[in-house]
């Protein structure tokens, strides 16, 4: 009989499968660095990008900051001029507003009544006065109360002295818008 020695062949397909291995082993080593390498690019690329926006972002938000600064000291000065324009509306109205009392005070006088003292202090008005009789002093009340000019009529005094009768009439005055 005869032996075969087959040992040097599975040495050599051995040495052969282990040469693969390692080949295959190095090309998936070099492939997963190439792969870790286009990842971190990717990631670098995505920091990177995200960065910028960061630092455009805080741009932004100083250019709006100073915008709101901005913004505020508008809504200052337009208060300010609305103030302004309040207070000169309430000079016209305190300049033209006496000549227009007395005018309607000189309208809706009765005949048969005289007024002997005008007040004003602030919106009351304060009228003294005479008439003929108390019919003459309620139809005067009447007339101030239905006056846009006046509002809160109210008699203080009346009494008779001879042959008139002198009244005290307080009102608070409204000029009309």
């Amino acid at each position: 009989m005869v032996k075969i020695n087959l040992l040097p062949i599975k040495l050599e397909l051995r040495r052969r499968a282990l040469v693969e291995h390692i080949v295959l082993l190095g090309l998936c080593v070099i492939l997963v660095l190439i792969l870790s390498w286009f990842t971190q690019g990717a990631i670098i690329s995505q920091k990177d990008s995200l960065l910028r926006e960061v630092a455009a972002t805080k741009v932004e938000i100083i250019k709006l900051t100073a915008e709101a600064g901005e913004i505020e000291k508008f809504k200052k000065q337009k208060q300010e001029l609305e103030r302004k324009l309040d207070v000169i509306t309430d000079l016209n109205a305190q300049k033209t507003g006496p000549v227009e009392i007395l005018d309607q005070i000189s309208i809706l006088v009765p005949e048969k009544a005289w007024i002997t003292s005008l007040n004003n202090s602030g919106s009351s008005l304060v009228l003294e006065g005479l008439a003929v009789d108390n019919t003459t002093i309620a139809s005067f009340m009447k007339r101030l109360q239905a006056s846009e000019y006046f509002d809160e009529v109210a008699l203080v005094l009346s009494q008779q002295e001879g042959t008139n009768h002198k009244f005290t009439i307080t009102c608070r005055i409204k000029l009309p818008a």
